[in-house]
């Protein structure tokens, strides 16, 4: 959660998901800030203090693993060809959205599995969620 008023419909599922056991993130915000009372509350009733991406990745465990083992680490100026991560699976998310029913199916991996690389492709800028799937967003 990054700004929600203190009763937002926003607030209310992420309390529900802290009630169900749910991990939940949230960026802490300006006490002055109205928008910033929801996720600030919800950082007080358990929601983890989100700061930069190494605290959701430390978090969520088999995602760090994931995001460790797929780094893309190139040296400025090193003339190494930059490995694709995923790339059956980039391979399949195009400039129209593909949803990840679809691309578990194409792909014969557990959604789940999809979804774990759809989220590392995310954080490395190569595609975007957007209503009704995935998009590519650079080319690789």
């Amino acid at each position: 959660m990054i700004e929600a008023a203190f009763k937002s419909g926003s607030l209310i599922t992420a309390r529900c998901a802290l009630e169900q056991g749910r991990d939940v993130f949230a960026l802490p915000g300006s006490i002055h800030n109205p928008h910033a009372q929801g996720s600030n509350g919800l950082i007080k009733q358990g929601a983890y203090l989100v700061e930069s991406v190494e605290d959701v990745l430390s978090q969520t465990g088999i995602l760090s693993n994931c995001a460790i083992n797929h780094l893309i680490e190139i040296a400025p100026g090193s003339e190494q060809q930059e490995e694709l991560p995923f790339p059956h699976l980039l391979a399949n998310v195009g400039n129209e959205a593909t949803c990840v029913d679809v691309l578990a199916e194409i792909c014969d991996q557990p959604v789940h599995e999809i979804m774990m690389q759809l989220l590392e492709l995310e954080l490395q800028g190569f595609v975007s969620a957007v209503p009704g799937g995935y998009v590519r967003t650079r080319r690789g």
